[in-house]
């Protein structure tokens, strides 16, 4: 039976509501946009010639990346990553919004239970965001050694230099962006 003095459509109910959607507005580029840019780029100078070669440049997006990593038979990693960033935040919030707009209090209850203990994995969100970045990424780093040689009695000195870089792109702030905006509409919405 529902509780007559619950207002489901309370001011605070209705902005948790309003920010779970909106959350969904950064979950889709979070997931299909670029998260990460990384460039390495190798030079041999030597007292002639300056010779520059970029060994690596890629950018990848969650979902980018979740395919490679099946073409390239990873499969586990691929759906633990397909799981945990895009089927459980979409149910999360897809679940969330059905809490919010059902009118049978014990459903919303229920179902409410369901997405509090939904969200208890969503810590996995960022923890796989973590291990992406990590994975593509060791920062930004420059290294270098030097070598002489002699090429026709006359000793020249190479120098070999490597430079990393990664950026942080669009793809991450909006991830980023849905998963503190979804948190916090669970945290608003008032289920009593």
């Amino acid at each position: 039976m529902d509780n007559p003095t619950h207002n489901q459509f309370s001011q605070r109910n209705i902005l948790a509501l309003f920010i779970s959607l909106v959350s969904f507005g950064f979950l889709i580029p979070g997931v299909v946009l670029s998260m990460i840019t990384v460039n390495t780029r190798g030079s041999v100078q030597a007292p002639l010639t300056n010779i520059g070669i970029d060994f690596l440049n890629t950018s990848n997006s969650i979902w980018n990346t979740i395919q490679q990593l099946f073409i390239q038979d990873y499969y586990f990693v691929a759906s633990m990553i397909f799981l945990f960033s895009i089927i459980v935040p979409a149910t999360k919030g897809i679940m969330l919004v059905y809490v919010m707009l059902t009118k049978n209090q014990k459903m919303r209850r229920g179902m409410f239970a369901i997405v509090k203990a939904i969200g208890k994995w969503s810590m996995c969100d960022v923890f796989v965001v973590a291990i992406f970045l990590s994975y593509l990424s060791t920062g930004s780093r420059s290294s270098g050694s030097n070598h002489e040689t002699t090429i026709l009695g006359i000793p020249i000195d190479i120098n070999i230099l490597v430079d990393m870089t990664a950026k942080l792109e669009m793809g991450f702030y909006c991830f980023l962006t849905y998963c503190l905006l979804s948190l916090l509409a669970i945290q608003l919405y008032d289920n009593k």
